[in-house]
């Protein structure tokens, strides 16, 4: 078991390029991790790459609000950050 096992992430830009990237060796090294970016569609095709441990929230980063109802929905999900 590593030590990230258990954790959950969150990774801004993560349906693509450096973004996916990180996310696929967080999920290798036992993360939940939640894909954050503005694109649904690219997102839906990292989750399939991803599997299960991954999700997707469609958020703009440039918005404030929707950073908050991402980290709300986080932490309701998850229990955690």
């Amino acid at each position: 078991m590593t030590e990230l096992a258990g954790k959950v992430a969150i990774v801004t830009g993560g349906s693509a390029g450096i973004g996916l990237g990180i996310a696929a060796g967080l999920v290798r090294e036992g993360a939940k991790v939640v894909l954050a970016d503005i694109d649904e569609a690219t997102g839906q095709q990292a989750l399939a790459a991803l599997g299960p441990s991954a999700s997707f929230w469609r958020t703009d980063v440039a918005d404030q609000q929707q950073l908050r109802d991402l980290v709300d929905h986080v932490a309701s999900a998850h229990g955690r950050l």
